[in-house]
């Protein structure tokens, strides 16, 4: 219920949305904490009843109830109709380390692709050697480009670095994206780990030299973090969305990132708060949080790490029907077709 109210005409106005999913589905359907995190397959139901698309399943946290968990969770994501990429129930499915969307917009399919990766794993093993991808530019150059030879228009690539509660991108993090840029092969990178709002902003480089855009961390959308064991904004984020024109040549722009700040009220409920509305005066029922509290929280968001005058007031408005997403069987088929052409044996062609 908490993501289905205030936060879904942000979601399902937008065209594609897709989510960052810290922690995996409890495989024994019994909900576990830190340091071993599993939630209920419950949060998927809210996700695919609010308006998400699809998900970002790599994480530092992705491998936390093995590879039982990461299997629940994409079993989770594929009985509600949603895509995901970062983590994997086999090699050949690893070996395919994207998903496809499909957008019918102006007489023709955009296809837009996902690329999910993170930097570690909390000391753990990854059980298999394959469910979980980690953060290597050569790797996602390599999967962008069969991507696109499998058809994707738009390349957007989801990865998870950084320190934890720091507004301010460190080294590596841009970096890993100005990397990412140079690659000439991505046209967004959202950033995730921080746990807190950073900014965005336009890298050089980019496909055909024309950019890349890169939110370095929207901070986090649903959670029980709070600033009492977590650090300032940690129960702040924000939606972050791209303006994506689709031009007469097939070609596609990524014209500018957008956000819209929300915040967690844990004893109301633990429910989703729309920040500017609250800033703004709104007082929906069952509110815990005082005019101290919210402009306090406000202050903070839009003095130290955001520019309120580039915050988008109103939710994206969808421009067309909602996305098919090709199974994963269609996918790996899109890039076995590209990677084993006619006449090719496919031993000597498989990915590695």
């Amino acid at each position: 219920a908490p993501l289905s109210t205030v936060a879904r005409p942000w979601t399902s106005g937008a065209d594609l949305a897709l989510c960052g999913m810290e922690v995996p589905i409890s495989p024994t359907g019994v909900a576990t904490g830190y340091p071993a995190f599993g939630t209920l397959p419950g949060v998927v139901t809210a996700l695919a009843n609010s308006g998400w698309d699809g998900c970002a399943t790599a994480s530092n946290h992705a491998a936390d109830r093995g590879e039982s968990g990461v299997v629940a969770t994409l079993d989770a994501l594929d009985a509600h109709g949603l895509g995901h990429a970062g983590t994997y129930r086999s090699r050949q499915d690893a070996s395919v380390p994207f998903a496809l969307y499909e957008l019918e917009r102006g007489g023709r399919t955009v296809t837009v692709a996902q690329i999910s990766t993170t930097m570690d794993l909390n000391g753990l093993e990854d059980p298999t050697g394959y469910s979980v991808a980690l953060n290597d530019v050569g790797a996602i150059t390599k999967a962008a480009t069969s991507a696109r030879a499998a058809g994707a228009d738009l390349v957007v690539v989801h990865s998870q670095l950084g320190e934890e509660y720091e507004t301010t991108p460190n080294d590596k993090q841009v970096s890993y994206a100005q990397s990412l840029a140079d690659s000439g092969q991505v046209d967004i990178f959202f950033g995730a780990h921080p746990h807190v709002p950073q900014p965005a902003e336009k890298l050089s480089g980019g496909v055909k030299g024309k950019g890349m855009w890169v939110s370095y961390s929207a901070g986090n959308y649903i959670s029980s973090q709070n600033e009492s064991y977590c650090g300032p904004l940690s129960d702040v984020g924000q939606l972050v969305w791209a303006d994506v024109t689709s031009h007469a040549d097939g070609s596609v722009s990524v014209d500018k990132l957008n956000w819209h700040p929300f915040t967690m009220d844990l004893a109301g409920g633990h429910k989703i708060r729309d920040l500017a509305a609250l800033h703004n005066g709104e007082r929906p029922a069952g509110l815990s949080l005082d005019e101290e509290e919210i402009e306090r929280r406000w202050s903070m968001l839009t003095s130290d790490v955001k520019d309120a005058s580039t915050m988008s007031t109103t939710p994206p408005k969808s421009t067309g029907p909602a996305p098919t997403i090709p199974s994963r069987e269609e996918v790996i088929k899109r890039a076995r077709t590209h990677l084993d052409p006619p006449g090719t044996a496919s031993a000597s062609s498989s990915p590695r």
